[in-house]
Protein backbone atom coordinates (compact mmCIF):
# COMPACT_ATOMS: atom_id res chain seq x y z
CA UNK A 1 0.00 0.00 0.00
CA UNK A 2 2.67 2.46 0.84
CA UNK A 3 4.39 1.72 -2.18
CA UNK A 4 1.73 3.19 -4.73
CA UNK A 5 1.08 5.62 -2.37
CA UNK A 6 4.59 6.91 -3.02
CA UNK A 7 4.45 5.62 -6.96
CA UNK A 8 1.20 7.51 -7.08
CA UNK A 9 3.29 10.99 -5.17
CA UNK A 10 6.16 10.68 -7.37
CA UNK A 11 3.90 10.37 -10.37
CA UNK A 12 1.71 13.02 -9.25
CA UNK A 13 4.74 15.40 -8.75
CA UNK A 14 6.30 14.59 -12.22
CA UNK A 15 2.73 15.12 -13.87
CA UNK A 16 2.91 18.70 -12.76
CA UNK A 17 6.73 19.14 -13.55
CA UNK A 18 5.72 18.20 -17.35
CA UNK A 19 2.51 20.55 -17.61
CA UNK A 20 4.63 23.26 -16.27
CA UNK A 21 7.56 22.66 -18.56
CA UNK A 22 9.86 22.38 -15.42
CA UNK A 23 13.25 22.29 -15.54
CA UNK A 24 14.82 18.41 -15.04
CA UNK A 25 15.91 19.68 -11.43
CA UNK A 26 12.00 19.19 -10.50
CA UNK A 27 11.93 15.37 -11.65
CA UNK A 28 15.28 14.94 -9.43
CA UNK A 29 13.71 16.64 -6.47
CA UNK A 30 10.72 14.57 -6.58
CA UNK A 31 11.82 11.43 -6.78
CA UNK A 32 14.87 12.05 -3.90
CA UNK A 33 11.85 14.05 -2.47
CA UNK A 34 10.05 11.50 -1.76
CA UNK A 35 12.27 8.65 -0.57
CA UNK A 36 14.25 11.55 1.59
CA UNK A 37 10.91 12.94 2.88
CA UNK A 38 9.64 9.40 3.76
CA UNK A 39 13.17 8.07 5.57
CA UNK A 40 13.48 11.24 7.69
CA UNK A 41 10.06 11.22 8.63
CA UNK A 42 10.32 7.25 9.96
CA UNK A 43 13.56 7.61 11.10
CA UNK A 44 14.84 11.62 11.40
CA UNK A 45 17.67 10.52 9.47
CA UNK A 46 18.91 11.98 6.39
CA UNK A 47 21.30 9.47 4.84
CA UNK A 48 24.18 10.68 3.28
CA UNK A 49 24.16 7.95 0.16
CA UNK A 50 21.15 9.90 -0.90
CA UNK A 51 21.43 13.72 -0.10
CA UNK A 52 25.39 14.22 -1.23
CA UNK A 53 24.10 12.16 -4.73
CA UNK A 54 21.21 14.58 -4.73
CA UNK A 55 23.53 18.11 -4.27
CA UNK A 56 26.02 16.86 -6.79
CA UNK A 57 23.31 15.81 -8.87
CA UNK A 58 21.59 19.36 -9.06
CA UNK A 59 24.98 20.82 -9.33
CA UNK A 60 25.87 19.17 -11.80
CA UNK A 61 21.99 20.36 -14.00
CA UNK A 62 23.46 24.16 -13.37
CA UNK A 63 26.76 23.99 -14.77
CA UNK A 64 26.07 26.45 -17.19
CA UNK A 65 25.66 28.58 -13.94
CA UNK A 66 28.07 27.01 -11.55
CA UNK A 67 29.78 30.01 -10.22
CA UNK A 68 25.40 30.86 -9.49
CA UNK A 69 24.97 27.41 -8.36
CA UNK A 70 27.75 27.43 -5.68
CA UNK A 71 27.03 30.83 -4.23
CA UNK A 72 23.27 29.56 -3.69
CA UNK A 73 24.49 26.18 -2.19
CA UNK A 74 27.06 28.38 -0.16
CA UNK A 75 24.21 30.86 1.64
CA UNK A 76 21.49 28.10 1.74
CA UNK A 77 23.51 25.55 3.04
CA UNK A 78 25.51 28.33 5.55
CA UNK A 79 22.55 29.98 7.15
CA UNK A 80 21.37 26.19 8.26
CA UNK A 81 24.82 25.37 9.48
CA UNK A 82 24.25 29.12 11.54
CA UNK A 83 21.34 27.69 13.01
CA UNK A 84 22.89 24.57 13.46
CA UNK A 85 25.69 25.77 15.55
CA UNK A 86 23.55 28.53 17.26
CA UNK A 87 20.94 25.96 18.55
CA UNK A 88 21.84 22.65 17.91
CA UNK A 89 18.03 21.07 18.72
CA UNK A 90 16.34 22.83 16.36
CA UNK A 91 18.35 21.18 13.22
CA UNK A 92 19.97 18.45 12.59
CA UNK A 93 23.58 17.66 10.53
CA UNK A 94 21.61 15.99 7.95
CA UNK A 95 19.58 18.83 7.26
CA UNK A 96 22.18 21.13 6.96
CA UNK A 97 23.89 18.68 4.66
CA UNK A 98 20.37 18.94 2.41
CA UNK A 99 20.50 22.70 2.75
CA UNK A 100 23.63 22.72 1.12
CA UNK A 101 23.00 20.69 -1.95
CA UNK A 102 19.19 22.26 -2.51
CA UNK A 103 20.59 25.74 -2.62
CA UNK A 104 22.34 24.62 -5.74
CA UNK A 105 18.81 24.75 -7.29
CA UNK A 106 17.31 28.40 -6.32
CA UNK A 107 18.34 31.10 -7.39
CA UNK A 108 19.79 33.67 -5.22
CA UNK A 109 16.19 35.70 -4.82
CA UNK A 110 14.64 32.23 -3.86
CA UNK A 111 16.67 31.43 -0.87
CA UNK A 112 14.56 33.70 1.04
CA UNK A 113 11.02 32.41 0.20
CA UNK A 114 12.70 28.83 0.53
CA UNK A 115 13.19 29.61 3.86
CA UNK A 116 10.37 30.53 4.66
CA UNK A 117 8.12 28.28 2.79
CA UNK A 118 10.48 25.18 4.16
CA UNK A 119 9.56 26.42 7.52
CA UNK A 120 5.80 26.76 7.44
CA UNK A 121 5.50 23.05 5.70
CA UNK A 122 7.57 21.89 8.59
CA UNK A 123 5.40 24.00 11.55
CA UNK A 124 2.36 22.35 9.07
CA UNK A 125 3.54 18.72 9.52
CA UNK A 126 4.41 19.63 13.80
CA UNK A 127 0.45 20.71 14.03
CA UNK A 128 -0.37 17.67 11.52
CA UNK A 129 1.56 15.12 13.95
CA UNK A 130 1.05 17.12 17.02
CA UNK A 131 4.51 16.68 17.80
CA UNK A 132 6.37 19.53 18.34
CA UNK A 133 10.07 17.50 16.98
CA UNK A 134 9.46 16.98 13.49
CA UNK A 135 12.14 16.67 10.60
CA UNK A 136 12.95 19.69 8.62
CA UNK A 137 13.94 17.53 5.67
CA UNK A 138 10.25 16.85 4.10
CA UNK A 139 9.86 21.24 4.73
CA UNK A 140 13.03 21.75 2.93
CA UNK A 141 12.59 19.07 -0.28
CA UNK A 142 8.65 20.09 -0.51
CA UNK A 143 9.87 24.11 -0.79
CA UNK A 144 12.48 23.69 -2.94
CA UNK A 145 10.52 21.28 -5.85
CA UNK A 146 7.88 23.99 -5.47
CA UNK A 147 10.10 27.11 -5.88
CA UNK A 148 12.17 25.50 -9.22
CA UNK A 149 8.67 23.95 -10.51
CA UNK A 150 6.14 26.28 -9.81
Amino acid sequence: MTTVLLASALGSLWTVAAVLDAPPSSYLLAWFGIVLAVIDLRHHRLPDALTLPLGALLLLLRFHGLGAAVLTALVFGGAHLLVRWLRPAFMGGGDVKLAFGLGAALPLPALLPAAILSSAVTLAVAALRRRRAVPHGPGLLAATWALTTL
